[in-house]
C-alpha cells in the first residue's frame, strides 16, 4: 500500500533520531485504527533508520489466537553502540499482541532513566481489547512523541487515486466518503477496478462497490472482528446486514442486546473507526456484510433479513431501506412484503428509477396466487411502471391485469395507462383493448378516463375506412380552446388532429392552429417518447407550424439533456430534424440528425416511427453516405410491427445508392409498403413519404410511368391536406420528370404554391427548375426567376457556412455534410470561418492549428476558386454552400 499524507510523522521520527544521537533513549508510539497504514509507516521508518546509520532490529506482536509472541531480538543493550556500529533502533509492530514477558521488559526499560541511547518505535492498533491492557497503556503514556495515522483527507486520497486520471472535486469527495479516508479501503477499491478499461472516472466507484471485497481485505477485517468480544461481533454483523444508518434501538433488537450492551459495543466499534449508527465508512460495512452473510446458513440469513425488514418497518423507515431485505426473502415469509414493495415502487418511480421499481413489483407478485384480484392490481401497477423499460412486457402485463380485475373502470384505467403512441405501432395493443371489453366512445361530457380511452381506441383504429373523416367530425364537435383544458382533452385532440392530417382530411391551416394551442399548454419538461406530444409534433411538422414546434422541441431537448435521458434526446433530435427539413433549414436538419445518431444509447425501432422518418428523410435529402450508414446501423426491424418502418427506411437508403440489379427487389418491397401504408390510413407524404422515396429508383430502372403514377397519387393527397410544402415539392418533382408545356404548368403551380409557405429552400429549387425550363424553351421570365433563386441560394449559403465552420454545435471536428465540390473538409472549414468574418488567428484557434497552416490553406483556396483575397472569397464560398444546399432534395439533380 502506498504511503501518503504522513509528512508530519516522518518529521517527528527525524527529531527522535536527533535526540538519540544526543544520547537519549526515545520511545515513539504509532497508533491508529485498522487499515490506516501503521505497518507501512513502520516499514518506511526502518528504511529511513537504515539510511541514517542506525542498526535496525524488527519484531512483531502475534495475535493470541495464533500463539505467536512478540520476540524482540535478544536482550535490550546495556551500553552505547560499539565502535563503528550505528545507534540501535528497535521497531515493534502490533505491540498490543505482545506476550507478557516482552511487555514487562519494555516497561522496565523505559520506567527508569535510560542508560544508553536507543530508538524504539512501536505500533498499537486502536480499538483492540488488548490495547487497553495496563502495560500497553503505560508504554503509550511513556512515549514521546505519539504519532497517529489518522484517515486521509481528499488531497491524500487523490494521491492514491492518481492512476485513475483526473477526478473532479465531487468525485474525490465521493471516494473519500465511501472509504472514510482509510488507505486500505481505498486500495481495495483500486484492486477491484484494476482490469476495468474504457469507463468514465465517475463510474468507477459504483463499479468497484458492486464487486466482492478482495480476499486480503476480508481476511484483515475478519481478523479484527475475531479479536472483539462476542457482543461487539454480533452488533457489527447485524449493523452490516441492516445495510445503512439505523437507530440504536433497532440495532439493539436485531442483535438481541440490551440498550447498555448495544451502547458499549457501538463505542468499541467506534474506536476501530466503524460507526454503526451512521454506517460509515460504507465500503468497510460492505465487507463486513459479505463476511457475516457467508457465515450464516440459508435459514438464518432469511430469518435475519425478515427481522430486519420488520424492525425497520416498525421504526417508520422509508421503503427503500426495507426493500433490499424483502428481496432476500421467499414468498410468504413476511406478511407486509407486498405492501412495502408497492410503496417502494411508487417512491422509486417518483425519483425516476423505473428499473428498480419494476424489480420490486415483480417480486411483489410472488406474494399472490395466480388468480388473485390483488395480483391483478399489482400487474396493473407493474404495467404502468414498465412504460419506459419495455413495451412488450408492459402490454403483456396489461392484458394479464385486465383478466383478473373485476370492474370496468379498473380495466379501462389499465388501458388508459398504456403510452398513447404504442396504439399506433404495436400490434399487441389490440389484445389490451380486447381484454378491457368494448367500451363505448366517450361523449361530450366524458370523464378524463373516458377521453383517454377514446384517444387510444381511435388511434388503434386509424386504418379503418372512414376513421380520418370521423376523427375530423369529432374534433369539430369538441371545439378545443381557448383555455388549456385537461391533459386528457389535449391527448384526444392530438389523436384527432393527427388522424385528420395523416388521412388528408384536415386542412393544414386548421391543424397548425390546433397544434399551436396544444403545445402552448403542454409542458415541454415532461416530454416522453410515447406521449401525445409526439403526435402534436408530427401534425405540426406536416401542417407547417414550424415556430411553435421548434420552440417546444428546444425546451424539451434542454430538459432531456438535464435529466441525462439519452433515449429521449435521440427521439427529440429526430423530431427536430424532420421539422427543420420541412421548414427548409437543411443545415439544422443535418446537424440534428447527426447528433441524434451520435447520442443514441441503443437501436431505433418501429415504436420510434417519427424519429425514424425524420432521420431517414434527412439522410435521403442530403445524400450523406456517412449519415445513412450510421442510421442503418441503428435501425432494428421487427416483423410484427403494424408498419415495418425501420425495415423500409433501411431499404430506401439502400435503394439510393444500390447497383441497378438490386433495385427491382428493393422497389418491390418499398412499393408494397407504400400501398399497405395508404390502406392503413397513412396517407400524408410528410409523415410517411415512402412512395416519394421510390420515385428516383424507379427512374433509374427506366420505369417513368410507375414514377408518374406515384406522383399523381401523392399530388392528389397533398391537395386534400393543403400543405404548401407537400404540394409544392410534389409538383416540382412531377414537373422535372415530364416535359413540354405540361412541365411548365406543373412548375409554375409549384412556385405559386410554395410562395404561400415558409420553405424558401424548396421554393429555390422550384424557381431554378422553372427558370431553366423557360430559358430552354426560349420563353421570357427566366432571368427574374433564376435571379430570385440566386438570392435564396445566398441566404441558404449563410446557414450552410455555419455548418461547414462547425459552429452550429460548437465542435470544430465534427463531420461535414456532403456538398463541398472538390474542397476538402479542412478547406471548407477555413473558407467558411473566413467568409463569416474571422481573422486568421481566430480561425487557427477554432481549428486547433497554427496560423501558418491557415495561411497556406487560404492560398490554396484563392488559387482553386480563382479569387484574389478574402473580400472576394465571401460571395464565392457562400454561393458554393448555398448551391450545395439547393442541390440536395429529391430529384434535385433534374433542376
Amino acid at each position: 500500500m502506498p504511503l501518503v499524507g504522513r509528512t508530519h510523522g516522518f518529521a517527528s521520527i527525524r527529531a527522535a533520531m536527533s535526540r538519540v544521537r544526543g544520547g537519549a533513549a526515545v520511545l515513539v508510539a504509532v497508533t491508529g485504527p485498522p487499515g490506516t497504514g501503521r505497518s507501512v509507516f513502520l516499514d518506511a521508518v526502518a528504511d529511513l533508520a537504515a539510511e541514517e546509520g542506525f542498526t535496525v532490529r524488527r519484531a512483531c506482536g502475534g495475535r493470541p489466537a495464533r500463539d505467536s509472541p512478540c520476540v524482540p531480538v535478544g536482550p535490550l543493550p546495556q551500553t552505547g553502540p560499539a565502535s563503528g556500529a550505528g545507534f540501535p533502533a528497535y521497531l515493534v509492530d502490533d505491540l498490543q499482541w505482545a506476550d507478557k514477558t516482552s511487555l514487562a521488559r519494555l516497561t522496565r526499560w523505559f520506567a527508569d532513566p535510560c542508560p544508553v541511547p536507543l530508538l524504539t518505535v512501536v505500533t498499537v492498533r486502536e480499538g483492540e481489547p488488548c490495547a487497553e491492557l495496563p502495560r500497553v497503556q503505560g508504554l503509550l503514556a511513556a512515549a514521546d512523541p505519539v504519532i497517529r495515522t489518522a484517515p486521509l483527507g481528499p488531497e491524500e486520497v487523490h494521491a492514491l487515486l492518481a492512476e485513475l486520471g483526473v477526478l473532479t472535486g465531487a468525485q474525490l469527495s465521493a471516494w473519500t466518503r465511501a472509504t472514510g479516508g482509510n488507505p486500505a479501503l481505498v486500495v481495495s477499491l483500486l484492486d477491484r477496478v484494476e482490469a476495468v478499461h474504457e469507463v468514465a472516472p465517475e463510474q468507477l466507484l459504483d463499479i468497484a462497490r458492486t464487486r466482492p471485497a478482495p480476499r486480503d481485505l476480508r481476511l484483515r477485517v475478519a481478523a479484527v472482528l475475531s479479536s472483539q468480544p462476542e457482543p461487539v461481533r454480533r452488533l457489527a454483523c447485524c449493523a452490516a446486514i441492516l445495510g445503512g444508518p439505523a437507530e440504536p434501538r433497532v440495532l439493539a433488537r436485531l442483535s438481541d442486546l440490551g440498550p447498555a450492551e448495544e451502547a458499549a459495543a457501538a463505542r468499541a466499534l467506534l474506536r476501530l473507526g466503524w460507526n454503526v449508527e451512521r454506517w460509515t465508512p460504507p465500503v468497510l460495512w460492505d465487507c463486513v456484510r459479505e463476511i457475516a452473510e457467508d457465515r450464516l446458513t440459508l435459514a438464518d440469513r432469511s430469518e435475519m433479513h425478515s427481522r430486519a425488514a420488520e424492525l425497520l418497518y416498525e421504526a417508520g423507515s422509508p421503503p427503500d431501506r426495507i426493500v433490499p431485505h424483502l428481496l432476500e426473502l421467499g414468498p410468504g415469509e413476511w406478511t407486509g412484503t407486498a405492501g412495502v414493495l408497492r410503496e417502494a415502487a411508487d417512491e422509486l418511480l417518483r425519483r425516476g428509477d423505473a428499473a428498480l421499481a419494476v424489480h420490486c413489483l415483480r417480486r411483489a407478485l410472488r406474494e399472490f396466487p395466480p388468480d388473485s384480484p390483488e395480483r391483478g392490481a399489482f400487474l396493473a401497477a407493474l404495467s404502468e411502471a414498465e412504460k419506459d423499460t419495455g413495451a412488450p412486457a408492459m402490454l403483456r402485463h396489461a392484458v394479464q391485469a385486465n383478466q383478473l380485475l373485476s370492474s370496468d373502470r379498473e380495466r379501462a384505467a389499465v388501458v388508459a395507462n398504456v403510452p398513447l403512441t404504442l396504439f399506433l405501432t404495436a400490434p399487441q395493443t389490440a389484445q389490451v383493448l380486447e381484454s378491457a371489453g368494448q367500451p363505448a366512445m366517450a361523449g361530450p361530457e366524458a370523464t378524463d378516463l373516458g377521453l383517454r380511452l377514446e384517444a387510444r381506441t381511435r388511434l388503434h383504429r386509424l386504418g379503418v375506412p372512414g376513421a380520418p373523416a370521423a376523427a375530423v367530425e369529432r374534433l369539430r364537435a369538441l371545439t378545443p380552446g381557448p383555455g388549456p383544458g385537461t391533459a386528457a382533452q389535449r391527448e384526444l385532440v392530438s389523436v384527432l388532429v393527427y388522424a385528420g392530417i395523416l388521412g388528408g382530411r384536415l386542412p393544414a391551416a386548421e391543424a397548425a392552429a390546433l397544434v399551436r394551442w396544444m403545445l402552448d399548454h403542454e409542458p415541454a419538461s415532461a416530454a416522453s417518447v410515447h406521449a401525445a406530444p409526439a403526435l402534436m409534433i408530427a401534425s405540426g411538422t406536416a401542417s407547417g407550424a414550424d415556430e411553435p414546434v421548434r420552440g417546444w422541441l428546444n425546451m424539451a431537448l434542454e430538459a432531456a439533456r438535464g435529466r441525462g435521458d439519452g433515449r429521449l434526446q435521440t427521439r427529440l433530435l429526430g423530431w427536430r430534424a424532420l421539422a427543420a427539413l420541412h421548414a427548409g433549414r437543411l443545415a439544422d436538419a443535418w446537424a440534428d440528425a447527426s447528433d441524434a445518431c451520435a447520442a443514441a444509447p441503443g437501436p431505433l425501432e418501429d415504436d420510434d416511427w417519427s424519429a425514424v422518418v425524420g432521420l431517414t428523410s434527412v439522410a435521403l435529402e442530403t445524400r450523406d453516405p456517412r449519415l445513412a450508414d450510421r442510421l442503418r446501423s441503428l435501425l432494428r426491424e421487427r416483423q410484427e410491427a403494424v408498419i415495418p418502418l425501420t425495415g423500409l427506411a433501411r431499404r430506401a437508403m439502400r435503394a439510393q445508392s444500390a447497383p441497378e440489379p438490386e433495385l427491382p427487389a428493393l422497389l418491390s418491397d418499398l412499393l408494397e409498403a407504400a400501398y399497405q401504408a395508404e390502406a392503413a390510413g397513412w396517407c400524408n407524404r410528410t409523415l410517411f413519404p415512402v412512395d416519394l422515396w421510390c420515385v428516383s429508383p424507379l427512374l433509374r430502372v427506366d420505369r417513368p410511368q410507375d414514377a408518374l403514377r406515384l406522383l399523381a397519387r401523392a399530388c392528389e393527397a397533398a391537395r386534400a391536406s393543403g400543405s404548401p410544402y407537400d404540394l409544392g415539392r410534389i409538383l416540382r418533382m412531377w414537373g422535372t420528370v415530364v416535359g413540354g408545356r405540361y412541365a411548365l404548368s406543373l412548375l409554375a403551380e409549384s412556385v405559386s404554391v410554395l410562395r404561400e409557405g415558409s420553405n424558401t429552400l424548396e421554393l429555390g429549387r422550384a424557381l431554378t427548375a422553372y427558370g431553366n425550363r423557360l430559358r430552354d424553351a426560349g420563353r421570357p421570365g427566366s432571368a427574374e426567376l433564376l435571379a430570385e433563386a440566386d438570392r435564396i441560394v445566398d441566404a441558404a449559403g449563410e446557414s450552410a457556412l455555419r455548418c461547414w465552420a462547425g459552429t452550429l454545435r460548437g465542435d470544430p471536428n465534427r463531420a461535414l455534410p456532403p456538398g463541398g465540390g472538390a474542397l476538402s473538409d479542412t478547406e471548407r472549414r477555413v473558407a467558411a470561418l473566413v467568409a463569416l468574418g474571422h481573422t486568421n488567428q481566430e480561425v487557427a484557434a477554432a481549428l486547433g492549428v497554427t496560423r501558418r497552416a491557415v495561411e497556406k490553406t487560404l492560398t490554396r483556396l484563392y488559387q482553386r476558386l480563382g479569387v484574389e483575397g478574402r473580400t472576394r472569397l465571401l460571395p464565392v464560398v457562400r454561393r458554393m454552400a448555398g448551391r450545395a444546399a439547393l442541390s440536395s432534395g429529391m430529384l434535385s439533380e433534374r433542376l
